[in-house]
């Protein structure tokens, strides 16, 4: 893995009192705040004081201490639990030879299941900390502002938190819940803080990654790098085990040769963030996603066929589209030319609500019976392919001595007209 490494620059942007402001950076392209004017931007900090530098000093040596204390409660309680699994080991044993059974699976019946938790909500005591946080901090410069503690003992007291009523609480959550928003989409200031923060979330991403293939056994590859000459972070790539034998043994190329040249080529595109959700760049990316969904499910290489959607894609493969936002037409990307009907399709792909799945049994036929009903009332299902303008008629042979094969007349699309589809290739 490719450690980044990070530099300083020359734009500062305004501070406001929230954390994020909104700025209009100096007609240069030397940072990513620049490239994007009219973006909230995220201040950098500002350098410690003397006062600070030794509050941090004891505050260092303070968790030296509290470290060397749990160390030796960590050592007990390892120790503890060590004792804990031998005894369990020798009553597994004991168990899987009295119901004749494999050890392994009396460990899967004590503790084989996984719990993960969806992300907590936003909390009201977190929204009341945080509009407090507003009003006592508001104004004060760094260094003067009180602590979470501080601040937290003051919101406790202070009598307008005690009775709220349901719209003031209601209030305090959305303020919260828009200002975690803003700061999450927020662009940094200076290339030094970008490249801190990609190689800081990047690292998180790789520890991820190392416990979920360990678990799991998947193998996963992951490529990232600047995207403008003037930024400083340096190219990554991750894989897990032994997965980046893959580019070398099947497509003869090596990962840092593959790195440099997703460099240079993201580095020629130079986009800023409106470039990324131009109307181009959103139709590309969700027939993108849409083809490759259908891909991995039907397990066939086709791609989506929007006209004969009920007939080549949902009767014949017996695989439908869920979640397809209401607001959006159902056609042709290239047909959808409003920026915030491509957001909103963009964005449910993204989150997965937008998806492909195959129909049961069950649905396949009565789907089948409904088609049946439409056809028998004289309905068009779909449009038919054009028939040959020469059909009927005898055609030249050619120099191989072999004639053209003839048209034939076709209810609905073939597998090959929605595999090969020009309609979305976009």
């Amino acid at each position: 893995m490719t450690i980044a490494s990070t530099c300083s620059t020359n734009s500062t942007p305004t501070v406001s009192n929230g954390g994020v402001s909104i700025t209009q950076p100096a007609g240069n392209k030397s940072t990513w705040a620049a490239r994007n004017p009219g973006w909230p931007v995220m201040p950098p900090r500002q350098p410690l004081s003397a006062a600070e530098k030794e509050h941090r000093r004891a505050e260092a040596v303070s968790r030296q201490i509290s470290a060397a204390q749990r160390k030796d409660r960590d050592a007990l309680l390892n120790e503890a639990v060590r004792s804990l699994a031998d005894e369990l080991e020798a009553k597994v044993q004991v168990i899987a030879t009295m119901h004749n059974i494999m050890h392994e699976k009396v460990k899967k019946l004590l503790g084989g299941h996984k719990y993960y938790r969806n992300p907590r909500s936003t909390q009201l005591a977190n929204a009341i900390v945080h509009d407090k946080a507003h009003e006592v901090n508001e104004g004060r410069a760094r260094g003067e502002k009180l602590s979470l503690q501080q601040i937290r003992d003051l919101a406790r007291v202070d009598p307008k938190y005690q009775e709220m009523t349901q719209d003031e609480k209601d209030e305090l959550l959305r303020a919260l819940t828009e200002y975690r928003a803003l700061k999450n989409t927020s662009v940094r200031a200076t290339n030094s803080a970008a490249a801190r923060d990609a190689q800081s979330t990047l690292e998180h991403v790789f520890k991820i990654l190392d416990g979920l293939a360990l678990r799991t056994g998947i193998y996963v590859c992951l490529f990232a790098t600047r995207g403008h000459v003037y930024d400083s972070s340096q190219p990554f790539w991750y894989g897990t085990d032994n997965v980046m034998d893959f580019w070398e043994d099947v497509l003869d190329v090596e990962p840092d040769e593959l790195v440099r040249k997703l460099e240079q080529w993201a580095c020629t595109q130079g986009k800023n963030i409106e470039e990324h959700n131009s109307v181009e760049g959103m139709q590309r990316l969700c027939a993108r996603m849409l083809n490759s969904g259908l891909r991995i499910v039907a397990k066939k290489k086709i791609r989506i066929n929007f006209i004969n959607f009920e007939v080549a894609i949902k009767e014949k493969y017996g695989i439908d589209l869920l979640g397809w936002p209401e607001d959006v037409p159902f056609q042709s990307l290239r047909a959808i030319i409003n920026a915030e009907h491509l957001r909103t399709l963009r964005d449910a792909l993204k989150a997965g609500t937008c998806c492909w799945a195959h129909m049961s049994r069950q649905q396949c036929l009565e789907y089948q019976e409904r088609l049946k009903e439409r056809r028998g009332a004289g309905e068009v299902v779909g449009k038919p392919r054009k028939k040959r303008s020469d059909v009927g008629r005898k055609r030249r042979r050619t120099a191989g001595g072999k004639g053209l094969k003839s048209a034939t007349i076709i209810e609905s699309s073939s597998e090959e007209s929605s595999s090969t589809c020009g309609e979305d290739d976009l």
